[in-house]
């Protein structure tokens, strides 16, 4: 019995963190496959790109709530494994990044990783959350925030002792920060280059976004 629930309960966080929200919300509204403007990413910073500021913010409710909602209803229907959140938080996180629904390709993991840790660690996520604005408003990167963010979650973790059982949550955390690290490798190239673009409330240009030739060439997240 324990290893059907392991097994559904992981399932069920793959397919929610698999659905490709920017994908399909850029798809639905423009006709455009996200993947070949700007970045080529399928998250909410480039969503932004075609459809503006306030899809963004859609976007990035929306992968962070399919992140929360397995992990939270993990807890409250099978409180007697304290390991099983954990679990669903890793395959919600992998799904969004390695989405079945687009040949294993997705996004970085952060709003998703976000959602998982609401759930896991409300009081780091909020303190991650509030060094991820601070940055963002200090050097206006999105990718720059939301590595330090990742970064300093593990530490947020210890600190508060949301630690969960045996620890997982907080080497949870550790895996999170290095697997974000890791996703944003060329954002950090670009950010050494100074090339890596900043973030505005104001959308870009259609006639730009609109072209698949800027995909990963652009220097933008």
């Amino acid at each position: 019995m324990a290893i059907l629930v392991i097994i559904a309960g992981a399932a069920a966080a793959y397919l929610m963190g698999s659905i490709p929200t920017g994908y399909l919300i850029v798809k639905g509204l423009k006709g455009l496959d996200i993947r070949s403007v700007g970045s080529g990413n399928i998250g909410a910073t480039n969503v932004k790109r075609v459809l503006g500021l306030k899809w963004f913010f859609g976007v990035l409710f929306l992968d962070a709530l399919k992140g929360f909602l397995p992990v939270l209803a993990v807890k409250l229907l099978f409180p007697q494994y304290q390991f099983l959140p954990v679990i669903a938080a890793l395959c919600a996180v992998l799904g969004h990044t390695f989405t079945i629904f687009l040949n294993f390709k997705g996004g970085k993991g952060v709003a998703t990783g976000l959602g998982v840790f609401l759930a896991l660690a409300p009081l780091s996520v909020i303190c991650s959350l509030a060094s991820f604005v601070i940055i963002l408003f200090m050097f206006k990167y999105i990718s720059l925030g939301s590595i330090v963010a990742a970064v300093l979650l593990p530490a947020f973790v210890f600190i508060f002792g949301e630690n969960g059982f045996l620890n997982l949550v907080l080497l949870f955390a550790v895996f999170t920060a290095v697997f974000v690290v890791y996703k944003h490798k060329e954002n950090i190239n670009r950010l050494r280059e100074g090339t890596e673009s900043k973030f505005t409330v104001k959308s870009e240009k259609k006639e730009d976004a609109a072209k698949p030739e800027i995909k990963k060439k652009a220097g933008k997240k």
